[in-house]
């Protein structure tokens, strides 16, 4: 039997979606700590982005095509969620609030140049490219594979040893699940998680995903 037959096979996906969606995560939790546990979420994207371009049924567009149309309609729910989250931090966790720029300035500046390499595009090329282009026919029902995957990009936060991390992310992964839907778009997605990211740092919620 052939590597690509067995690459293809559904008992394979399947191990994989194992290994690297649910051990991978929990192994990081418990031997890795602080950026160390970004790690393995690097080399991960870079095997799937590997993988994808070997792929001859892998759309390239995926990863350099931008809607910008689609970013003008988001733009209502970004402020929207901003505004929530900005509500929500102040309220549920005051001794948070703007404390990371405030008294961390400079490693809040340099989360502003790292996040999208070390974090957002890593997490976007393995949960949503890579996800919904390998996964799609094992589970072919959408709304099935869209809540498997908003399970597994929440637990993948456990890494962080706290409850709010997980649920953040769940919840969060639905808006870039829709996100990718609409545009199959890389760019599209990365941007807004990234933009959605920096809020949280700045407001102080970001204390959960350090």
């Amino acid at each position: 039997m052939s590597p690509k037959i067995i690459y293809n096979s559904t008992p394979y996906m399947v191990a994989e979606f194992i290994v690297f969606y649910v051990f991978f995560p929990f192994l990081a939790t418990a031997f890795l700590d602080g950026w160390y546990k970004i790690i393995p979420l690097v080399l991960i994207a870079l095997l799937f982005l590997f993988l994808l371009l070997k792929d001859p049924t892998f759309d390239r567009k995926v990863l350099t095509t931008f809607n910008r149309k689609y970013l003008g309609k988001s733009f209502g729910r970004m402020i929207i969620i901003t505004i929530l989250l900005v509500w929500f931090t102040f309220w549920i966790f005051p001794d948070l609030f703007l404390v990371y720029p405030v008294e961390n300035f400079q490693s809040y500046v340099i989360t502003f140049f790292l996040y999208p390499l070390a974090s957002v595009f890593p997490q976007e090329i393995i949960y949503r490219v890579y996800f919904f282009h390998r996964y799609h026919e094992v589970v072919p029902e959408k709304y099935l594979l869209m809540l498997s995957n908003a399970i597994v990009f929440g637990l993948a936060h456990f890494i962080y040893a706290n409850w709010v991390a997980p649920i953040a992310t769940f919840l969060a992964g639905w808006i870039f699940i829709y996100n990718y839907y609409q545009t199959r778009s890389l760019l599209n997605v990365s941007l807004e998680h990234y933009l959605y990211g920096l809020i949280m740092f700045t407001i102080g919620f970001g204390y959960f995903f350090q």
